[in-house]
């Protein structure tokens, strides 16, 4: 394995149109994380960015959300589905931007990162939830960034297609090949800029070991949902790119979710039946999704 001829830092601060969350975003991600936080102050973070209030109340009233009422404000739409459900609305509004560009350096055209990303993050919930392994909106949360890395990482994987098919060897995880070329993998470096935004620790460890499941110290349960569902999606053939299907599952995470042979078909089984949400998820084109994000 060669060294990394620059530091993860300088390699994230050196990387052109780095992925970013508006400062309202970052405010409620860290209200909600906090033991005193309340609905009126995650509501008063929003508002403080009309252009991102606007659009989260597009997004709660979308056919995804099924409210039996229109919502007309964002203190309402708080109380109606709760201070991380909102969270949630705020980050698919605010990262649709740079998730929805296409990522030539791991073969993903435009929208593809996007519809992946979303897909992890509905399944992770569904697993969460059938599961009881963790807070379902926690691994919506990080199922929709596990992937994070790879609009960093992509930049430095450009132009250098011979490099990697001479690396990318059957059975050999696509992590790997990633730091054999750039020095790092994208999950350290999606785990970085996390860490670097002040995300949450259970955050910031599913995005670094959605992979590497086993290695996780802290929040495993949530890796764990991610490191599934991520696995789930993939089978489905849904945002593939280079990478593909060279990541293996951990039959250790599965034990640790107590999913066995039944288990897993009905988790496959529920997250396709939510298909029908990837590839449009609030019922638009993807000229209305634009604009909605």
């Amino acid at each position: 394995m060669t060294h990394p001829q620059k530091s993860l830092d300088q390699l994230v601060s050196q990387t052109s149109d780095l992925p970013s969350m508006p400062a309202a975003v970052l405010a409620v991600m860290r209200e909600t994380a906090s033991a005193t936080s309340n609905a009126r102050t995650v509501a008063m973070h929003l508002s403080q960015d009309q252009a991102l209030a606007a659009r989260v109340l597009r997004l709660a009233n979308s056919a995804y959300y099924g409210l039996s009422r229109q919502v007309s404000d964002v203190n309402e739409a708080v109380v109606l589905l709760g201070m991380r459900a909102v969270r949630n609305l705020a980050l698919v509004a605010s990262s649709y931007p740079w998730m929805s560009k296409p990522i030539p350096g791991y073969g993903l055209g435009p929208r593809e990162m996007w519809k992946h990303s979303f897909a992890v993050a509905v399944c992770g919930k569904i697993v969460a939830n059938r599961t009881r392994a963790g807070d379902p909106e926690t691994a919506f949360t990080a199922g929709l960034l596990h992937n994070l890395g790879k609009c960093v990482l992509g930049v430095w994987l450009e132009g250098h297609e011979e490099a990697i098919g001479n690396v990318a060897l059957p059975g050999v995880p696509f992590f790997e090949v990633e730091r054999i070329v750039t020095g790092f993998d994208h999950s350290q470096v999606g785990a970085h800029l996390a860490d670097r935004w002040n995300l949450p620790e259970s955050l910031v460890a599913a995005i670094q070991y959605h992979h590497e499941p086993d290695s996780a110290a802290v929040s495993q349960s949530i890796v764990d949902c991610v490191h599934l569902a991520d696995s789930i999606v993939l089978s489905m053939g849904i945002g593939l790119g280079h990478d593909g299907l060279s990541y293996p599952l951990s039959s250790n995470a599965l034990q640790r979710l107590g999913v066995g042979h039944e288990e897993f078909e009905g988790l496959i089984e529920a997250c396709s039946e939510e298909r029908i949400h990837f590839d449009d998820p609030f019922g638009e084109s993807d000229e209305g999704a634009s604009r909605a994000a």
